[in-house]
This record gives C-alpha cells, sequence and structure tokens, in this order.
C-alpha cells in the first residue's frame, strides 16, 4: 500500500499482481481464485489514481506436496430445545428473511441425467429459493431458477470429456473428480466468492448417500461433513465457529438474493 511492498510477498502469496506496474502502484489488494490470480487496485498516473483490475497465473503447489486429504469432521452435537426441532431449511429461511418462492422443478428429469436421486432437503432449498447468493458472498445452486447459478448446467460444464459416449459408460473417476452418472465422484452446489467449493460426494451405488465435502480456495485438505446440505449451509451461515467455513465471524448479515439473468424467476 502507498507504493511499499511488503518484502515477504512471494510468488506463491501473490507478487505477480505487483510485478507489472513497477512504482507506479499505489495499493492492490488480490484473491485467490484455482489457479489465477485477481487483483484489483490503484496506479498513479497522469496526477491522479486510476483503477486497475488484473488477472494473473497463480503457481500451482509443487510436485513433492503431499496428496489432499479427506477430513471427516462429525456433525456437532445438538441441543434438545424444543425449537431444535424446526427443520434445517426452515432455519435457514427464518436466518435469511426469505419468503419462500414455491419453485416447480422438474426432479424427475434432472435426477434421471443425474442417475440418482438428490437430497431430499437440497430440493426443499431450490424450491424455497431457487439460485443465488447469501450474505454477499455464498452462492448456491438451485435448478432452472438462473442459468448462472443452474446445478443440472454448472455439472454438464465439468463433466469428463473422455466420456464414451457410444454404450453410456463413463471411466473410472476418483471421489474428488466430476461424478459422472454410474460412477462416483463430486457435485458441486455452492461455493463462495474466494472459491471455497461445497460439494456432495456421489457414488451410484450408494444413492441417497451424499456427505458433504468442502475445501477452501489454496490447495489442502478437503472436510467431509456427515450432514445434511441445509444443516451444513446454517452453519457456514450462521455460526462464528464453523471453521473453517463458517462465515458469521465475518457480520456481513444473513441475506439472499436470488440470481438473474434476465428471465423472470
Amino acid at each position: 500500500m502507498g507504493g511499499h511492498t511488503d518484502p515477504k510477498v512471494t510468488e506463491r502469496t501473490g507478487l505477480p499482481l505487483l510485478a507489472p506496474f513497477a512504482g507506479e502502484l499505489a495499493e492492490m489488494r488480490g484473491w485467490a481464485f484455482g489457479h489465477r490470480w485477481i487483483g484489483c487496485g490503484a496506479v498513479r498516473g497522469e496526477g491522479r489514481e486510476q483503477l486497475v483490475v488484473l488477472v494473473a497465473e497463480r503457481d500451482a503447489l509443487p510436485a513433492d506436496e503431499p496428496p489432499e486429504e479427506v477430513v471427516r469432521v462429525a456433525s456437532p452435537r445438538r441441543a434438545t430445545r424444543r425449537d431444535d426441532r424446526r427443520t434445517w431449511v426452515r432455519r435457514v429461511i427464518d436466518l435469511t428473511g426469505w419468503e419462500p418462492l414455491g419453485l416447480t422443478v422438474d426432479w424427475a428429469a434432472v435426477e434421471g441425467e443425474l442417475g440418482v436421486p438428490l437430497p431430499a432437503d437440497y430440493k426443499e432449498l431450490a424450491a424455497a429459493f431457487g439460485g443465488g447468493v447469501f450474505s454477499d458472498s455464498v452462492s448456491f445452486l438451485g435448478c432452472g431458477a438462473s442459468v448462472s447459478f443452474d446445478l443440472p448446467a454448472r455439472w454438464r460444464a465439468g463433466l469428463p470429456a473422455d466420456r464414451d459416449s457410444r454404450d453410456g459408460s463413463v471411466p473410472a473417476v476418483g471421489p474428488y473428480e466430476e461424478y459422472a452418472p454410474g460412477g462416483k465422484g463430486v457435485v458441486t452446489w455452492g461455493s463462495t466468492e474466494w472459491a471455497d467449493e461445497f460439494c456432495w460426494l456421489v457414488d451410484a451405488e450408494r444413492p441417497g448417500d451424499y456427505p458433504v465435502l468442502a475445501r477452501s480456495h489454496d490447495p489442502g485438505p478437503w472436510y467431509r461433513y456427515d450432514m445434511s446440505t441445509s444443516e451444513f449451509l446454517h452453519r457456514v451461515l450462521a455460526d462464528a465457529d464453523f471453521r473453517p467455513f463458517g462465515i458469521a465471524q465475518y457480520e456481513l448479515g444473513a441475506t439472499f438474493v436470488p440470481g438473474s439473468d434476465g428471465r423472470p424467476l
């Protein structure tokens, strides 16, 4: 800031965002997003400061880094108060003050394409909210409400390129690859603006058993949560101690803004 570069900044911590500007940079803030850095800052020029946005390559982990590890996280102990009998979907609705949309979704078509049934509470969330953004930072993928927040569309885009369309078979995939019908893998249902990913681990041989897998934007472990989608989402939004994914500590407020692509929801 102020033209001063922190000497601790390296290639691994954002230096590519600073390199193009020499002494002209007044300020730069950076975010890691997969294999890219995204920077927003100000440069000096012609007697004034000018806004600049930059995307730069981000180094991958060295080949000798240990592989990712799955961390199983037990569901937090539940209290027995009377209001704890409310469903987690209802808690998310109450937390955000949202009026449920009551959307109609052709779940038979969606689940037929995937080859597995989707979690019941996720379908309740999708019918109530559609797709959109919680607390200005947590994206939720619905079904059919908005192309930008459509779970089937996002899933199709990530399918392996080497699927064998001649007989419908798919190559063997690991638990951290995109799920393909008949196989085992992840289906993404949410993310954050800093590129955390929220997924289900789906196994066609175990339909209905979908633990939540989550990981942060930096290479590191997957965290496994044996809880429902709606419970995980509620804890992300409301539980300040739900580390490393809880956002309540940032005091962003519990809000929801539906996604839009120019069509009515």
